[in-house]
């Protein structure tokens, strides 16, 4: 019961700051999360741990998250990842023994999900930048008849999820999460060469996840591609907008302009300036780690982790400050106006977007 109870106050926390890290989170075919059976959703990968919290958050089922596990070499960073429901997933890499220890973890998801829980595999495998969707490995599969093997008289049930970030590394970006029509595990399990129904079932679960990513892909003429995607001012969290535009593309059509990508307004500008500064120390504990990340998939998630931890108490404290120094009213228009400028702020650096993607 603890578990839960802790897992749901994190739940509740990451979602509330990620609709404030996100300038709009979208949630497209919810409806489409089983309510009962046993779930296994499998995601694209594109912003290291910032996919677990988007896919946790945007359902309400209790779920566990498959993560390197080169991540659990700490014995400490174990316990509060386990806390969090974060488990270590294995690769030959990591050890001789590294099969066997798969088997034990898969074990333990699999009574969670007989449990009614639900579980997070990225079956690329890697996360990239890419607006593009990889070919998948087979593990999941394994998880899924490995549980049937276990609980017969069960079901599971297999659920493409697309998350879609239009500016992955910044702040004030846009997130969509779209949910596929769930597939049945059990036709799959049944055929009599279970190698190749591990083949077929990952096979489906790539072609479902197709429409649901903004998919570029022409590896080849991927940034003339995603160049000319952009120019017509598509919404790259919007793989139902953005897929038809890039066949266009690819078919040597020059697509139409949808929309005129839009600067912050007058009223932003000059609020800017002061929202920036009331996040200095934010601001500059980023500026002084950032060099020491050098995969630009690790820039939005740290950014989300300084605005989960450091934020709030820099808020709490300088709210205090003004509190003792102007009175209570002054305190509360303080943070009120802190509240209200982090949205300057999220139009601000969403600013960034073309540099990024250019």
């Amino acid at each position: 019961m603890r578990r839960k109870i802790w897992y749901f106050y994190m739940w509740f926390y990451l979602k509330i700051t990620a609709q404030f890290f996100y300038r709009k989170f979208t949630v497209v075919g919810k409806e489409n999360v089983p309510r009962k059976r046993a779930v296994i959703f499998v995601p694209n990968h594109v912003n290291t741990f910032m996919d677990a919290v988007i896919v946790a958050t945007a359902q309400t089922r209790m779920s566990h998250h498959m993560a390197r596990a080169d991540v659990f070499k700490n014995p400490k960073l174990i316990w509060l990842m386990a806390t969090v429901n974060l488990r270590p997933i294995y690769r030959i890499r990591d050890g001789k023994d590294a099969v066997g220890k798969n088997e034990q973890v898969f074990t333990q998801l699999q009574d969670f999900m007989k449990q009614g829980e639900c579980v997070t595999i990225h079956p690329e495998g890697t996360h990239s930048l890419d607006f593009r969707l990889r070919n998948f490995k087979k593990g999941f599969t394994r998880l899924a008849f490995g549980y049937l093997d276990r609980f017969p008289d069960k079901e599971i049930d297999i659920v493409p999820v697309g998350i879609n970030y239009d500016n992955p590394t910044e702040f004030g970006s846009k997130v969509s999460i779209h949910y596929g029509k769930p597939i049945d595990v059990r036709p799959y399990y049944k055929m009599a060469d279970q190698n190749k129904a591990a083949q077929e079932l990952t096979k489906d679960s790539h072609q479902a996840l197709l429409p649901l990513v903004t998919n570029i892909d022409d590896e080849e003429n991927y940034d003339e591609i995603l160049k000319k995607l952009i120019a017509t001012g598509a919404d790259l969290s919007n793989p139902e907008e953005c897929n038809p535009i890039i066949q266009e593309i690819e078919n040597g059509e020059n697509p139409k302009l949808i929309r005129k990508i839009k600067g912050p307004g007058i009223i932003n500008k000059i609020i800017f300036p002061f929202a920036l500064i009331n996040n200095w120390a934010a601001v500059l504990i980023w500026k002084k780690i950032k060099p020491t990340f050098k995969d630009p998939a690790w820039h939005g998630p740290i950014k989300y982790a300084l605005g989960l931890t450091v934020a709030p108490l820099m808020y709490i404290l300088q709210t205090i400050l003004v509190t003792l120094f102007a009175g209570w009213i002054w305190g509360l228009i303080y943070l009120f106006l802190s509240m209200v400028t982090v949205h300057s702020l999220r139009i601000g650096q969403s600013a960034t977007r073309l540099s990024f993607h250019s």
